[in-house]
C-alpha cells in the first residue's frame, strides 16, 4: 500500500468510495433517511460536494491510499490554518470490501506527518456519535473528546415562530 497525493483524475474513485462507505457516518445519509430526497440530490451527491470542496480548498492536502496494482482504496482529505496552527481532517474513508486492514490508520499517520511538516500544533477530526469504527480508532491515536454538538432539523411547513 502506497499513501501519496491526491491527483485530479483520483476524484470520481474518491466519489465511489464516498457513496460506498459514508451512508451510515454522515448527516447526508441521516437526513435523506429521514427526509428523503432534497430538492433531487442524493446524500451521497451532497456529501461528494463536501470532498469537491475539500479538494478545491487544499488539494496538497488530500492523500489516497493505492495498492501495488495502482487502485485507490482510500483517502484522506487535510486543512491546515496557519493563523490557529490546527491541522483539520474533514472526511476519511476506506473503500467498504478493503476496511479493517489498517488502510484507514496508514492515512491518519499520513495526515498527522503532514500536520508535523507543516508546523501545526493541534490535530482536529470530527465524528458522528454513531460512527463507531472512528471513535474507536481515533482515541488510539491521542485524540481526545473535547466537546459534544448537537444537529437539530426541522421542515421550514413545521416551523413555530417566537
Amino acid at each position: 500500500m502506497t499513501i501519496r497525493p491526491y491527483r485530479e483524475h483520483d476524484r470520481a474513485r474518491l466519489h465511489e468510495i464516498t457513496a460506498a462507505s459514508f451512508q451510515d457516518a454522515s448527516l447526508h445519509g441521516k437526513l435523506e433517511r429521514m427526509y428523503g430526497l432534497l430538492r433531487g440530490s442524493t446524500w451521497a451527491e451532497r456529501k461528494c460536494r463536501e470532498i469537491d470542496d475539500d479538494i478545491a480548498a487544499e488539494p496538497e492536502g488530500v492523500l489516497v491510499a493505492e495498492t501495488e496494482e495502482g487502485e485507490v482504496v482510500g483517502y484522506i482529505t487535510t486543512t491546515t490554518d496557519e493563523m490557529s496552527g490546527i491541522g483539520r481532517i474533514p472526511n476519511l474513508a476506506v473503500a467498504p470490501d478493503c476496511q479493517g486492514q489498517g488502510i484507514g490508520t496508514q492515512l491518519i499517520n499520513a495526515a498527522l506527518d503532514r500536520f508535523d511538516e507543516m508546523g501545526m500544533e493541534l490535530a482536529k477530526i470530527e465524528t458522528l456519535e454513531t460512527n463507531e469504527a472512528g471513535r474507536g480508532l481515533y482515541p488510539r491515536f491521542g485524540f481526545e473528546e473535547l466537546v459534544r454538538q448537537v444537529h437539530y432539523i426541522m421542515r421550514m411547513q413545521d416551523a413555530k415562530r417566537l
